[in-house]
This record gives structure tokens, sequence and C-alpha cells, in this order.
């Protein structure tokens, strides 16, 4: 879970994290989220998030009906809305030096927290 007052660059990699997760659970023939990979300069958080190419709907009854980490899956639906950011800015390409270091922090933070509760799910 976030902390109460952490940035909104680090909430959007929290939520990156969240949906790289959510994805490999629905998909889970993929590469496993690791916390190494990381936003460069030139990457922008929304175009990350797009390209997940998620359908929230169906990759939630998808991972329940084909009982692939039900529970985990619960977990990562109810994290989401704790992880949005109240600022769009958080999402903007070229998020700067601060941003992109705290984007990037927020990433590893989610990972370990859902490696330490779900470890098949992440490296």
């Amino acid at each position: 879970m976030p902390e109460q007052n952490e940035s909104g660059h680090k909430l959007a990699g929290r939520l990156y994290a969240t949906m790289r997760v959510l994805k490999f659970l629905t998909k889970p023939c993929g590469a496993k989220p690791v916390a190494d990979e990381e936003l460069t300069g030139q990457d922008s958080p929304k175009e990350r998030v797009r390209a997940l190419e998620l359908d929230l709907f169906k990759d939630l009854v998808d991972a329940v009906q084909k009982g692939r980490h039900a529970k985990a899956a619960g977990e990562v639906f109810r994290a989401i809305p704790a992880l949005v950011p109240r600022q769009s800015v958080a999402f903007e390409k070229n998020l700067g030096e601060y941003g992109l270091a705290e984007f990037n922090a927020g990433y590893r933070a989610q990972l370990a927290a859902f490696k330490e509760d779900f470890p098949e799910l992440v490296e």
C-alpha cells in the first residue's frame, strides 16, 4: 500500500507495477514483472500502461474463471483506486529527473509489496 503522502509520480509508478502484475495474472505465458524494468528519460507512463492492452473486466473474469491466481487478482484490483495519482502530470512524457526517480521508486516499491504477498507473480 502507498504511504499517505506519496508524490503523484511515485503513485504512477505503483499503478504501472500493479498493471504489469495484472497483465501477468491474465496472460501467465508472458514475462513476470521485474523490479529492474525502469522508465528512462523518453518513456511515458501513460504510453507504458496503454501498451499493456488491458481490458480490466475481461482480465478479471478470465483470471477468476480460469483459476489463475484468483486471490491475487482480487488483491491487485483492490489496490488500483488508491494508486491513481490526483494530478495528470504524473503520467506525462519526459517526467524530469525527480519525477522519473519517483516513478521508478514507486514501481519497485509496489513490486516488492506484491512479491511479499504473492512471490509467484514477481521476479
